[in-house]
Parts: C-alpha cells; structure tokens; sequence
C-alpha cells in the first residue's frame, strides 16, 4: 500500500484556498477516518430495556419537580461513545422523557426527523405552530 500524501506537502496557498471557503482534502487524513481494509466503530452493542428504565424515569419525577428540570430526560448514551456524548449512535440522539400529569413542557424546535414517540400516557399533544398535532390515549 503506498503512502498517502499529507498536508504538509500541499502548497500553502493551496491549503488557504480551501481554508478560505470551508474545504478541506480528505486523502492527508483518510486512513485515520476510513482506515484500509477494517472498519472502525466507536459505538458498541447496548441494550435499554424499558422495564429496566421504567423506574428510574419515575423516580426521577419524585426527585425533581418540572420547574427545575425543564425536561425530564433519561438519555440513551452508548458505552463507546461516552455518557458526557449523550449519543445512542454517532447520528442519532435518543431519550425516555417524563411529563406527569398536569405539568406541560416548554415549546423548543426539533430538526424535521425528529420523532415523539409515546410509551404509556393518555391526553397529550403536541403542537406545532400553534395547532394541536396529536392527541389521544396511548
């Protein structure tokens, strides 16, 4: 396998060129990226299960009230990419929110692949812009 070339050997104004409108080459650093012939992941297999979860997320609920939480959120954090990540996959971010009954969660904006996916409840709702999206018994 031949060596790849590196940054350095790139002509200075070549690099400040790409710099200048936010490119960068990939050759000097593929291997740490994509190394040959083996790929490399961080993540490694986990499971959540709900019936472990479940009364942590309740529990939560008795520990701190809504007015100091904002958002109730157990996240799921894989082991390989650090709990301080607060990543279930490299792309993908995941979380167990409580919001008993009576309390409501402050409107904030998720990215258009966001997903509300309700467990256990009845009579909640999300609004978007102003108008009520779901409803229902879960």
């Amino acid at each position: 396998m031949s060596q790849l070339g590196t940054l350095e050997e790139l002509p200075l104004e070549y690099r400040q060129a790409l710099t200048d409108i936010n490119l960068g080459p990939l050759w000097p650093s593929l291997r740490s990226l994509v190394p040959h012939h083996r790929p490399t992941r961080a993540t490694e297999p986990t499971l959540w299960r709900y019936d472990d979860i479940r009364p942590l997320l309740l529990q939560a609920g008795e520990l701190t009230p809504i007015e100091k939480a904002e958002r109730r959120v157990l996240m799921l954090c894989n082991p390989g990419l650090g709990l301080e990540n607060a990543m279930a996959t490299p792309s993908i971010y995941l979380g167990l929110q409580l919001i008993l009954p009576g309390e409501v969660a402050p409107n904030h904006r998720h990215s258009p692949s966001a997903i509300r996916f309700v467990v256990v409840g009845e009579g909640g709702f999300t609004s978007v812009e102003g108008g009520e999206a779901a409803d229902g018994t879960w």
